[in-house]
């Protein structure tokens, strides 16, 4: 979608999304090795009474959901990056996770051919309990100057 497709307030859903205890074991076993995320007796003797996931891998799979939703297309440009991301809640093996992605910010650039959108994510589990929120700013192209505008 190029920016003048999107409209500020406009939400898409993503999901339902689960991850495995396998799937969260090998991710953070790869990418982020803390005990709370691979030590089973360490998680089971934890606050969380288990195994849980890596906030990055909850950030990653629903980035994934996102891409394949094709919504950005072949119009972006650069991810700009994020203005805030909190992880508000554990995410356990089976949650289904639901993210709404809320349109935020269109910004077009004064070169006309491209812009800056800013979406809000809520990720939340089946419990409607939040357990990520983030804001991810993205350049994308314009197709302002092809409509005469």
């Amino acid at each position: 979608m190029y920016l003048e497709e999107f409209k500020v307030g406009e939400i898409f859903k993503l999901g339902p999304i689960s991850l495995t205890e396998e799937e969260i074991v090998e991710f953070a076993r790869k990418y982020d090795p803390q005990p709370i995320h691979v030590d089973y007796e360490f998680a089971n003797n934890s606050a969380f009474k288990g195994v849980i996931a890596s906030g990055f891998h909850t950030i990653n799979v629903i980035w994934n959901e996102w891409v394949k939703s094709n919504r950005f297309g072949t119009e972006i440009i650069a991810g700009m990056g994020m203005d805030y991301l909190n992880w508000t809640a554990a995410v356990y093996p089976g949650d289904k996770l639901i993210a709404l992605v809320e349109v935020v910010e269109i910004k077009p650039s004064s070169k006309g051919d491209r812009g800056v959108i800013a979406l809000k994510f809520t990720i939340n589990n089946e419990k409607e309990q939040t357990v990520l929120t983030t804001q991810l700013k993205a350049m994308i192209k314009s197709n302002a100057n092809n409509k005469g505008l």
